[in-house]
């Protein structure tokens, strides 16, 4: 039987973290699994057909978005028994942030096409499908997002106010629900990120327990080493300063680069 595991995120879950342990035991992976992370769905389209159709929500966008999986799973080289791991959070479509009228409205459509495509490509075989969504706290992932727009865009608001615009956004257990009402013949897993770092392989740890490798394989795997370390307040209050200035976006850019890498010097000096 083949065996699919699709983790479509959610956005600011540990998804970098998961994607750093599954890339730092390839070796290990590939003889079993397929691994599809986001370096290659961003670099082939595939990332941005799906945050369109969060967008835009046409049967155009949809579409494109399945031909493009289709076309890209006839690339992989599976053999008799190989199975896939897949992990990209835009596969959930545009972080909510972005996209705040739609915030994961999507999610279930583009989750159905990524299984029928999958489905396609392992016509007449039996194939175990399992998507996979990592959960935060609403408070944490609400501040995580806004530390993320902070450093990545000219997001000006403070906390609060950003919170209360995200309030529309429903919360990310109704996602999980919409896809299992979507999806009845599909296995949806969920792990809480607040958990996950209590665990030996942080988010790697559910897709270590997915391998089932043998045990001398097993002992072999290593945590990530990748994660998105949490900025102190003052580095925050110092971005959204920026932020808020006159500074062209050339500046900008330039001088919250020069404050995020000084406090991420500073992280690592205390580690």
């Amino acid at each position: 039987m083949r065996r699919v595991l699709l983790h479509l995120g959610l956005h600011k879950t540990g998804t970098t973290a998961a994607q750093s342990f599954l890339y730092e035991n390839r070796e290990l992976i590939w003889p079993h699994f397929a691994l599809v992370l986001p370096y290659r769905t961003r670099k082939s389209g595939l990332s941005r057909a799906a945050t369109n159709h969060s967008v835009y929500g046409t049967v155009g966008t949809l579409s494109e978005f399945g031909t493009q999986v289709s076309d890209f799973l006839d690339t992989l080289e599976f053999g008799d028994k190989r199975g896939l791991i897949v992990s990209e959070e835009n596969f959930a479509g545009l972080r909510p942030s972005r996209n705040i009228e739609q915030g994961y409205a999507a999610t279930p459509e583009l989750a159905a096409c990524l299984v029928d495509a999958v489905r396609h490509r392992f016509s007449g075989q039996e194939v175990e499908i399992t998507v996979y969504l990592s959960l935060r706290q609403r408070g944490g992932w609400l501040r995580s997002l806004w530390a993320h727009d902070l450093e990545r865009m000219r997001q000006v608001y403070d906390l609060e106010t950003f919170q209360d615009h995200l309030e529309q956004v429903a919360p990310l257990q109704d996602t999980v629900e919409q896809i299992e009402n979507r999806l009845p013949s599909v296995t949806v897993t969920t792990e809480w990120l607040e958990e996950l770092q209590l665990r030996r392989y942080g988010p790697g740890t559910p897709f270590a327990e997915y391998l089932k490798l043998p045990r001398d394989k097993a002992k072999l795997l290593v945590p990530p080493s990748k994660v998105n370390n949490r900025l102190p307040e003052d580095v925050l209050a110092e971005l959204l300063e920026l932020n808020r200035s006159r500074l062209d976006e050339g500046a900008l850019i330039e001088q919250k680069k020069a404050v995020i890498d000084r406090a991420k010097g500073a992280l690592i000096g205390t580690t």
